[in-house]
């Protein structure tokens, strides 16, 4: 982790560069988060890049995706979230 903010509840096993993560954020193995905000309940799986990204609230990231907005340009990211479907 460098120049981030980490809020409780938040597990990170990869690297954290100049990020904001919200609550119960969980960061997968060999994942790379730079100039990014991760929201509340997020999980993001193993082997995943983001960057210049914004993630939604209780979203999840599928295992070795890669998300990559610019400084001009940052990208909102919402996927399908498999994990509150009825």
């Amino acid at each position: 982790m460098k120049n981030s903010l980490i809020s409780s509840g938040s597990i990170v096993n990869g690297v954290v560069e100049n990020s904001v993560l919200f609550k119960k954020a969980y960061i997968g193995n060999n994942c790379v988060i730079r100039n990014s905000i991760i929201l509340n309940d997020v999980y993001i799986g193993d082997n995943t890049v983001i960057e210049n990204c914004i993630v939604e609230s209780r979203d999840t990231i599928r295992a070795n995706t890669t998300y990559i907005g610019t400084p001009d340009n940052v990208k909102i990211v919402i996927e399908k979230n498999e994990r509150y479907t009825l």
